[in-house]
């Protein structure tokens, strides 16, 4: 007796799987490593004609094919794409060529099988490698073989099924597949092995062709159907499987169940005696067999579809060679052995169409295809032994068990893992976007699992003042995951700032220079890829103390309603200017539009970074509530150290990554802008300041009002100052007066501080506190005794 030989699936892996699976992975798996149900199919793949065989199939691994006079072997292709992690997809794919493989999700167009496994994503490359993988194999895929051929998890035969559709249901597993990969998603690289599991004889019981002894010239190991039965014989063998797949869809159809393509099925013959036609086809099923009669079950075939096939169909009078036939015939010997409990010799159909077309509840015999193309196989087979099934165990000699193999060979033909570098597939601006999206969803795993990635992707970001602190922020921007930036600014590039200056080069100096605000914009979508959207605005921003001529009026006027507009635009308002005075408008726009604004500033060796507050009762202060006088004109009568941002280097990283890192906690409180700030205790100085966890809501920890630090002393203090009633920059009178007059009253302020300053009626706050002052002062001593001292 012969025995059969088996040809394993290999995996076809579509590209976009991994890629889908990587996303997957750091969107929802995050750290676990619990297999995650996935999907596949096979089924037939049409030969391409007029072309020689070699060129019509892949034979990248040879030890896995086989060849012979009739035709080049094609192996069976498990397929997976990016829908095979969609439970519920339904891929409409019409492609029937290899390499546009129709893997789907929760359900298979109907000409393919579906095929339900599992793959489980290991952490680290040396779990990987340290991983029992046969021992792993059978924890995962040796329970479901088990319940499908009718054992128990202790190997016993389990009772009888009375529900055909939960047997049904069961059968999946014989189909089943299982993955071990790692993801490495910063390099892009991923290392697999797939298995297909099969129920195996133990060693030195495989399965053999059947041999009678009497008639041992009579009999064939395999028998090509077409000769066996004739053309017109196959050809009503063909009809019964269109009016069974009819019967299936209209079945299943209402209850969206599994539409694909029957991996096995049974033929039998018609009921009268001298109808020599298979004519009925049925579910495979424990059920479907025991109501079979004595007769029909004598007679009836096992079919499973066999995805492996050649080239050209094969022939008896050619003298072929015994083929090697499809991998899910093990697991349907095993099942017709263990559940079935058949013994002795079994006759079963490897059934290969030329092809098998997609059909719907409308379709006709006649749009079925024909037998002309068909190379299926009948083989007469000797059915195991249940007890062939039973390994010895090697820690137990007394512990028999069924055991599952099926580890898929890797392109050198050996056992092992396959891998593949997904890099060179992708675009380098695509590369640079999944860095950075990797560290930040790699936050969310562990340290912080509510970081709003789409928050921050969506944000809208004015930046006005592209300098030192403006390009140093936007960088620093770039690696939250922001995208949409605008710059505001009027100067151009000098040769002093590219080493300042980190989104400018030496090249934005020639020619008078770029200007600054564009040049900036265009560096951010270099340096992070065509995903990020800066436009840059070269807008000048008047400041009280320096008069608009009549000539700038309308030059300004303009600048000013471009600026209230992007404020308006804005989600966060950075305010990165370099004088005093220039930060007055945008805090009076900030105020009047709502918007969280955040504030930098440098000195020589000292810094500040603070948030302005909202439009609540009691609010934070903003830039100018400190002051008892109006801002004014800070450049004149300065000498050049005096004009100039004159700052020692180390300082705008610190200030920048401070103010963004604020901005990004603000944006994770409930109330953004309002935000509490921390009160300082009362047995401390208002820079110590003591917050109770209630009060906080960020993810990333406290929200400071103001940090101001200093490299002098490398000190850092977070004061909290309320609103000043009186301010210059953020008071009711000041913002209600630019609301309704909007740049009539900002044109009265350049030309007059005085104006701005009575405006918020701070002039009459200083003459009240002068008269008090006097008031205090101006006591009689003689007045008190001494004894009341």
């Amino acid at each position: 007796m012969s025995a059969l030989q088996f040809v394993p699936f290999q995996s076809m892996v579509q590209h976009d799987f991994w890629m889908s699976l990587g996303e997957h992975k750091l969107e929802k798996i995050k750290l676990s490593e619990d297999p995650l149900v996935i999907h596949a199919s096979f089924g037939i793949t049409p030969t391409i004609k007029h072309r020689s065989s070699t060129d019509a199939v892949n034979t990248h691994d040879a030890k896995s094919t086989a060849s012979n006079s009739a035709g080049v072997l094609i192996p069976s292709k498990m397929r997976l794409d990016s829908d095979s992690l969609n439970g519920n997809g339904d891929s409409e794919s019409e492609s029937e060529s290899e390499s546009g493989g129709d893997a789907v999700g929760g359900s298979v167009s109907n000409e393919k099988v579906r095929s339900v496994g599992s793959i489980q994503i290991l952490n680290t490359i040396e779990s990987f490698k340290k991983t029992n993988k046969n021992e792993l194999l059978n924890r995962h895929c040796l329970g479901p073989l088990m319940s499908a051929c009718g054992l128990t998890d202790d190997g016993e035969l389990a009772e009888a099924q009375t529900e055909t559709d939960a047997d049904m249901e069961c059968l999946d597993a014989l189909t089943q597949f299982f993955c071990l990969c790692h993801l490495d998603l910063k390099a892009h690289k991923v290392v697999f092995w797939f298995a297909f599991p099969v129920l195996a004889p133990k060693p030195g019981k495989a399965i053999h062709y059947f041999q009678d002894i009497e008639n041992m010239e009579k009999t064939a190991n395999q028998l090509v159907l077409r000769e066996t039965w004739g053309d017109a014989k196959v050809q009503k063998f063909y009809m019964a499987i269109h009016d069974f797949r009819l019967e299936l869809l209209k079945k299943k159809g209402m209850t969206k169940a599994n539409l694909s393509h029957p991996s096995f099925f049974m033929a039998i013959k018609g009921a009268d005696r001298d109808d020599l036609y298979y004519n009925k086809c049925l579910e495979l099923s424990y059920n479907n067999y025991s109501a079979l009669s004595r007769e029909e079950k004598d007679n009836c075939i096992f079919v499973f579809l066999d995805p492996t096939r050649q080239t050209s169909s094969p022939s008896i009078s050619n003298k072929v060679t015994v083929q090697p036939v499809g991998w899910t015939l093990r697991n349907l010997v095993a099942y017709i052995t263990l559940k079935l409990k058949l013994t002795g010799s079994c006759t079963v159909m490897s059934f290969r169409p030329g092809v098998i077309r997609r059909i719907d509840s409308s379709s006709t015999v006649s749009a079925s295809p024909t037998a002309a193309d068909d190379s299926s196989l009948l083989l007469n087979l000797k059915l195991p032994e249940r007890d062939d099934y039973y390994w010895l165990s090697k820690k137990d000699p007394n512990d028999k068990k069924p055991c599952c193999v099926g580890w898929e060979l890797n392109a050198r033909s050996k056992p092992g893992p396959r891998s593949i570098n997904l890099a060179p597939l992708l675009s380098p601006a695509h590369l640079a976007n999944q860095a950075t999206d990797l560290n930040l969803k790699l936050m969310k795993w562990r340290m912080i699992p509510t970081l709003d990635l789409d928050q921050l992707s969506n944000l809208k970001v004015l930046l006005l003042g592209a300098g030192t602190l403006g390009c140093s922020v936007a960088r620093t921007l770039l690696g939250w995951g922001v995208q949409h930036f605008k710059f505001v600014d009027n100067g151009k590039v000098s040769y002093s700032n590219p080493v300042r200056q980190n989104l400018f080069e030496l090249s934005d100096c020639e020619g008078g220079g770029k200007d600054k605000a564009t040049a900036a914009a265009d560096a951010l979508k270099k340096i992070a890829g065509p995903t990020i959207e800066s436009e840059g605005y070269v807008l000048t921003i008047p400041m009280p103390g320096h008069s608009i001529s009549a000539n700038e009026e309308a030059s300004i006027q303009r600048d000013v309603e471009k600026i209230q507009e992007l404020t308006d635009e804005a989600d966060v308002v950075f305010l990165l200017t370099d004088t005093r005075e220039s930060r007055w408008l945008p805090t009076v726009m900030a105020r009047a539009s709502n918007k969280m604004m955040i504030n930098a500033a440098l000195g020589l060796d000292s810094w500040l970074v603070m948030r302005h507050g909202g439009n609540e009762e009691n609010r934070l202060g903003c830039y100018f509530c400190n002051d008892v006088v109006a801002p004014e004109n800070s450049t004149n009568n300065r000498t050049l150290d005096q004009q100039c941002t004159v700052t020692r280097p180390g300082l705008a990283p610190i200030a920048s990554s401070m103010a963004v890192e604020l901005c990004i906690s603000l944006l994770h409180h409930e109330k953004k802008q309002n935000a509490p700030a921390p009160i300082p205790s009362a047995g401390a100085s208002s820079f110590s300041p003591t917050v109770k966890s209630s009060d906080l809501t960020s993810p990333l920890g406290v929200m400071p009002h103001q940090i101001r630090g200093s490299i002098v002393s490398y000190t850092m203090m977070t004061p909290t100052v309320p609103a000043f009633k009186y301010c210059t920059g953020c008071c009711d009178d000041v913002v209600h007066a630019y609301t309704k007059h909007k740049f009539s009253f900002v044109k009265d302020v350049c030309n007059s501080v005085t104006f701005l300053e009575d405006t918020a009626g701070l002039k009459s706050f200083r003459e009240e506190a002068t008269m008090k002052m006097e008031e205090c002062l101006d006591w009689d001593e003689d007045s008190e005794g001494d004894e009341d001292f």
